[in-house]
């Protein structure tokens, strides 16, 4: 009897091993980490601050590593953890009055291997908050992809990294830019496959100098490879020539302006302006004769060349009497200013050269003047800045005053009035 009991427990325990299902672990997360909160908040100085970022979960921490991009690079840096925050020690002298992007990529994952939820770009200054802008229409070579998302990636003059933004709207916006050149690359991703092909896809490249405003027009083909034309040439006075090309232009390598007849002379080039696709030469006067213009490499914004151009135009005899005038000011009239250090542009009606010009800046309640620096100058288009540092919540007042070089004068005028706020 003792026996059978013994055998029975033994069945009853080995049919119950039988049954016994593993341990599942419970259901896999699938949640993408988010950035909550940086800090400081973003345009803030961090020539002297680490950088905080908090993320909604654990992060696997070498994915920073390759994950996270930084223009201009600040290679000497260290990564602290404390389980979902990452502090950015900064171990180096950061460029003055520069602004630093902070990319974080999707490539980023949680401890779970889930990707970063959204591409976050953050942006910080060292010193002075630099605002140059880049803005334009989106247009499309068949309309039937303006409902798609253009890919557009910002990259400095030697093709390094800084941003990217995916374009949804008919218009675009890039603010808060360093005073350097950038080159514009877009796509349209037609087969999702985040990569542009050749031929099959909507695509434009720009080359884009350094300005405080610059209007680019992202014009999406499949193949652009038509180069750029001299339409026509006329002279405006008899020191002054305008050539109106066939789009907008990025720049060219020399131009050279000769008589038309056997003797070839060369006629002196004193300056040039180029704006969109209209080219301004400002030369020796000329006569009634007819003249030959050259230009060699002229580049349209997507690095198309035409290697050598030619264009007649017939002479003028007719002084310009036309005083020279502001068409537009940055910053305008009354405004504030979020630096003490603020660049001024002042857009005129022809090209001005440096002795010909003359601007002033003063303390409105004190009458106390300030030194200028000119950073474009020679130009229809002229960049100033104070020299030292403005006070805050003070006024001050630009006046200029301006010849051309046939000795028109401007009146002397109180240009702009504004007024430094820094938080």
């Amino acid at each position: 009897m003792k026996q059978l009991l013994v055998f029975c427990l033994i069945g009853i325990i080995i049919a119950g091993c039988g049954h016994r299902k593993r341990p599942t672990g419970g259901p896999r997360d699938t949640v993408k980490p988010e950035i909550i909160s940086i800090s400081p908040n973003e345009f803030s100085d961090i020539s002297k601050r680490d950088i905080e970022v908090v993320f909604s979960k654990p992060i696997e921490r070498n994915t920073i590593i390759s994950g996270l991009y930084i223009y201009p690079p600040i290679l000497n840096k260290k990564f602290k953890w404390d389980k979902n925050v990452l502090i950015i020690k900064i171990l180096e002298t950061l460029e003055d009055s520069t602004n630093y992007f902070f990319t974080f990529a999707k490539t980023i994952k949680g401890e779970h291997r889930n990707e970063l939820n959204d591409e976050y770009t953050f942006t910080f200054s060292s010193g002075n908050l630099n605002t140059n802008r880049i803005s334009g229409e989106i247009i499309y070579e068949d309309t039937d992809d303006a409902s798609k998302p253009v890919n557009l990636k910002l990259m400095s003059s030697d093709s390094t990294f800084i941003l990217k933004r995916k374009l949804s709207h008919k218009t675009y916006e890039l603010n808060n830019l360093n005073n350097i050149d950038h080159i514009i690359e877009a796509y349209i991703d037609l087969n999702n496959n985040n990569n542009y092909e050749y031929g099959k896809e909507p695509y434009c490249y720009y080359q884009v100098p350094a300005n405080l405003f610059s209007s680019v027009d992202l014009e999406m083909s499949y193949e652009d490879s038509l180069k750029p034309e001299l339409k026509s040439a006329k002279a405006v006075w008899n020191n002054m020539i305008e050539l109106t090309c066939s789009e907008q232009i990025s720049g060219f390598d020399a131009i050279q302006i000769h008589t038309a007849d056997s003797l070839s002379q060369q006629i002196l080039i004193i300056e040039n302006s180029l704006n969109s696709d209209v080219l301004s030469i400002l030369t020796e006067p000329l006569d009634t004769l007819r003249y030959n213009i050259t230009i060699t490499r002229l580049k349209d914004m997507k690095m198309n060349c035409s290697d050598s151009l030619q264009i007649f135009v017939d002479g003028s005899v007719v002084q310009d009497s036309i005083p020279p005038e502001i068409i537009s000011v940055f910053p305008r009239n009354g405004a504030t200013v979020d630096n003490l250090k603020p660049r001024i542009m002042i857009q005129f009606s022809e090209i001005i050269l440096e002795q010909n010009f003359s601007a002033k800046l003063r303390a409105l309640e004190s009458g106390e003047e300030f030194q200028l620096e000119l950073i474009e100058k020679n130009s229809d288009r002229y960049k100033l800045k104070p020299v030292g540092k403005l006070k805050n919540y003070s006024s001050y007042t630009l006046s200029v005053n301006v010849s051309d070089l046939t000795g028109n004068n401007s009146a002397e005028d109180d240009v702009i009035t504004f007024i430094p706020i820094l938080r």
